[in-house]
């Protein structure tokens, strides 16, 4: 597994995508998750060979980018930002970065079903245009209970937030070159108390991408979502979450994303020094 470096937990990456690189590199990690937006206007600054350049000459690779396609909203947002996924996809394969990742919201306010059948459509459509640039499909669950119910809530009626109904809904959209499958994120993981044998039971086409940070020790049901610690500061048993994707046959990018007021406050280099640590503590020893 490749030890990466998420822009969240440092406050948000460098403007320049250089020091980005660099920051990642002198930091300890292999790969970044990076907007590909700052790739292409580096390129249009310089060149694409400047770009591929500086990724090989730090040994820093392009571990994955966002979805830029606005899926959650009405037809014509949705149909307008796709038309823009071919140049971004595109870039994404220039600079060898094979996978784009998104979020599904746990809780809606549109009816769920209805909400799912649009998912299905709009999913298999990105999957396929992706697909044409040997491009990868992460879809994200998001556990924690609050964001399903109380105050913090993100919708009135629950949606998906486990492994086993994510994985229904990528059977569901049965892409044509079996491109989508999961991000599968620690703090989820621990907050849907999803048992080690889901995790341990998929297989490598399953998963395409890895987040890992830990949770402060209070009780799962009251978890929230936007207060994660570095990996081993908390309570998740990350032996068993690492172990178990390695039994998976997992073998790729594992990203640190924390979201800590306190660590981003020590600004980019200590936020990404500190992380660094954390990720070479814990893999020095997987399981």
């Amino acid at each position: 597994m490749v030890p990466s470096l998420s822009p969240v937990t440092i406050g948000g990456a460098p403007e320049n995508l250089r020091d980005y690189v660099a920051l990642a590199e002198q930091s300890g990690f292999g790969g970044i998750e990076v907007d590909m937006g700052s790739v292409i206007r580096a390129a249009d600054e310089s060149s694409w060979d400047a770009v591929k350049a500086l990724f090989e000459q730090l040994a820093i690779a392009p571990a994955s980018t966002g979805l830029p396609v606005e899926w959650r909203k009405d037809d014509s947002m949705f149909e307008e930002s796709l038309a823009k996924l071919p140049a971004y996809a595109k870039a994404a394969q220039q600079v060898g970065c094979r996978r784009i990742c998104t979020w599904l919201p746990p809780a809606v306010n549109d009816d769920p079903k209805e909400f799912r059948q649009k998912c299905v459509g709009r999913f298999r459509k990105v999957a396929e245009m992706l697909g044409d640039y040997a491009l990868r499909l992460g879809l994200e669950f998001v556990g924690p209970k609050t964001l399903r119910s109380g105050p913090k809530a993100m919708g009135a009626s629950e949606f998906i937030y486990t492994i086993p109904q994510t994985l229904a809904l990528i059977d569901d959209i049965d892409a044509r070159a079996g491109n989508v499958g999961l991000l599968v994120d620690s703090f989820h993981w621990f907050c849907t108390g999803s048992k080690v044998d889901e995790l341990a039971g998929l297989s490598p086409k399953q998963i395409v991408h890895v987040h890992i940070n830990d949770a402060p020790d209070v009780p799962v049901d009251d978890q929230i979502d936007n207060q994660r610690l570095l990996p081993g500061d908390g309570v998740i048993d990350l032996r068993t979450f690492l172990g178990s994707l390695s039994k998976a046959g997992f073998r790729d990018f594992v990203a640190v994303e924390t979201f800590n007021k306190e660590l981003t406050s020590l600004g980019r280099e200590r936020a990404a020094e500190k992380a660094g640590a954390a990720m070479e503590k814990i893999f020095g020893n997987p399981g």
